[in-house]
C-alpha cells in the first residue's frame, strides 16, 4: 500500500494481545457491543482476557472492556439495543497498559443473524474512519501524543468476511485516511503467515 513518506504501516503475525507499545488497539465487536467470551478464540475475547485484571490467584476481579462498554451503554441509552454498524467506542486498555497499550477501539461492525454474523464491508470502512477521528480527538489529551493504531481483519472471522475482502477495504479505508493526516503509524496483524502473506500481496 503505498503511504506517504511521513507514515508507516506495518504487517504483524500475531496474536494482538500479545503486540507491545501500539497505543490503540482495535477490536471487531457486535452491533450490541457484547463482547466474545473469554475462552473464544476470537479478536474481541482475547483482548478482553488479557486487559482484565487479575488478583494474586490469577482470577480476574475487574473485566475492565466489558464493564466500560456496559457503562457506555447505560449512559448512551443502548442497553440491550443495537447501535450503528461502524460506531467506534473507546475504553481504557486494562492491564494491557502494561504493554504500552493507551486505549481500546471497539468497532462494531457485526450484525447477529441466526447463529452467526453478518459483516458489510462498507461498516469497515466506516469504522476505519471512526477511529481515526475518535483518535485525532483524542491525541493530545496524552504525553506523548497519540501516534500509533492497530487494526485486525475486521469481519474476517465469524462476521464471514473472507480475509481478502476486509483487508481490502481496510486497505481503502486507512489509505484514505494516510492521504488527510499522515502522521499515524499504522499497523495490521493477523494470526498465520499464509493470511499475511495473502494480505501482502493485495
Amino acid at each position: 500500500m503505498p503511504v506517504d513518506a511521513r507514515s508507516t504501516l506495518t504487517l504483524h503475525v500475531s496474536p494482538i494481545e500479545l503486540l507491545r507499545d501500539i497505543e490503540v488497539l482495535v477490536s471487531s465487536e457486535n452491533v450490541y457491543l457484547e463482547m466474545s467470551k473469554t475462552f473464544r478464540p476470537t479478536v474481541s475475547g482475547a483482548l478482553r482476557l488479557a486487559a482484565a485484571v487479575r488478583d494474586p490467584a490469577g482470577e480476574i476481579v475487574d473485566d475492565v472492556l466489558a464493564r466500560e462498554l456496559a457503562a457506555w451503554l447505560r449512559a448512551h441509552g443502548r442497553p440491550g439495543l443495537p447501535i450503528r454498524p461502524g460506531t467506534v467506542v473507546p475504553t481504557s486498555p486494562g492491564a494491557l497498559a502494561a504493554r504500552g497499550v493507551r486505549r481500546i477501539y471497539h468497532a462494531a461492525v457485526a450484525t447477529p443473524l441466526d447463529d452467526t454474523y453478518e459483516v458489510r464491508p462498507e461498516s469497515i470502512a466506516r469504522a476505519v474512519g471512526a477511529c481515526f477521528a475518535l483518535a485525532r480527538a483524542e491525541r493530545a489529551r496524552y504525553e506523548p501524543a497519540l501516534s500509533s493504531i492497530c487494526f485486525p481483519l475486521l469481519g474476517a472471522g465469524r462476521g464471514g468476511l473472507t480475509p481478502a475482502v476486509s483487508a481490502t477495504w481496510l486497505r481503502w479505508a486507512i489509505r484514505d485516511e494516510l492521504a488527510r493526516d499522515a502522521r499515524w503509524r499504522v499497523h495490521l496483524v493477523v494470526r498465520s503467515r499464509e493470511i499475511a502473506e495473502a494480505v501482502g500481496a493485495l
